[in-house]
């Protein structure tokens, strides 16, 4: 039976629809294994080098750590798969760095203007574990945002899952696709109720919208790991001068 999912006029079976979600979705589970035995290795090289269990540089590990599995996962799947034409990366034209700028300030304001519209309703998202660390942390998570977090989770969702999901669904349907199961993952990421956890969900995933169309947009990986390490950047800025109480 073929389904009329693809690009305008094309069509592909429901089989392979099937095959390339089970594909993309055994890449995210293999990102979460992959980080969940890389997180202590991490943390026990922190440990090592004499930072404390509760500091800022650990905390910072740990984190590293966890987008390291996704990047390895995502890696490891392209390799293994011997699929390396899936990720489109090349070098970032001119044309690239304004979209990336412009996507960068859009991104910002699209996070600030989706969560008005959720509190005029009366709903909050959930807090990202994250933002329990210590202030130190939020100041090294400003360059590590782009040189790893932002790396690591767009190897992983834009690279291989909205990959995989395009050559069923075609690109509306990758990012669509790609984008709910980016925001799936922050209902873990976060504290807070259910409804607080589905919210931050909401806002991840409508986020994702932004940073995947991008990438079909310029063809190119560098730009949504620009912006949304730039949207990852400014999160922990303001959240830094928050709670030093400079804002």
């Amino acid at each position: 039976m073929n389904v009329e999912l693809g690009p305008p006029g094309g069509s592909v079976e429901g089989r392979e629809v099937a095959v390339r979600v089970g594909q993309a979705v055994l890449a995210i589970v293999s990102g979460l294994v992959a980080a969940s035995a890389l997180v202590p290795a991490f943390e026990w090289v922190a440990l090592a080098l004499g930072f404390g269990a509760d500091s800022a540089a650990t905390a910072a590990f740990v984190t590293v750590g966890n987008v390291a599995g996704f990047a390895v996962a995502a890696l490891v799947f392209l390799f293994y798969a011997g699929d390396l034409d899936l990720l489109r990366v090349r070098r970032p034209t001119a044309r690239d760095a304004v979209v990336a700028v412009g996507g960068s300030v859009g991104l910002i304001a699209a996070g600030y203007a989706i969560l008005f519209a959720f509190s005029a309703v009366g709903l909050a998202p959930s807090t990202n574990r994250a933002l329990e660390n210590p202030p130190a942390y939020f100041l090294l998570m400003i360059p590590l945002s782009f040189l790893t977090v932002a790396v690591g989770e767009e190897l992983l969702f834009r690279g291989v899952v909205q990959g995989e999901l395009k050559r069923a669904l075609g690109p509306a349907g990758a990012v669509a696709g790609a984008s709910l199961l980016f925001g799936l993952l922050h209902y873990v990421a976060g504290t807070g109720t259910p409804a607080e956890r589905l919210v931050y969900v909401a806002v991840a995933g409508l986020l994702g919208v932004g940073l995947g169309a991008m990438y079909e947009y310029t063809d190119n990986l560098v730009v949504p790991v620009a912006v949304h390490g730039a949207y990852n950047a400014v999160q922990f800025a303001v959240q830094y001068l928050s709670v030093t109480g400079a804002v």
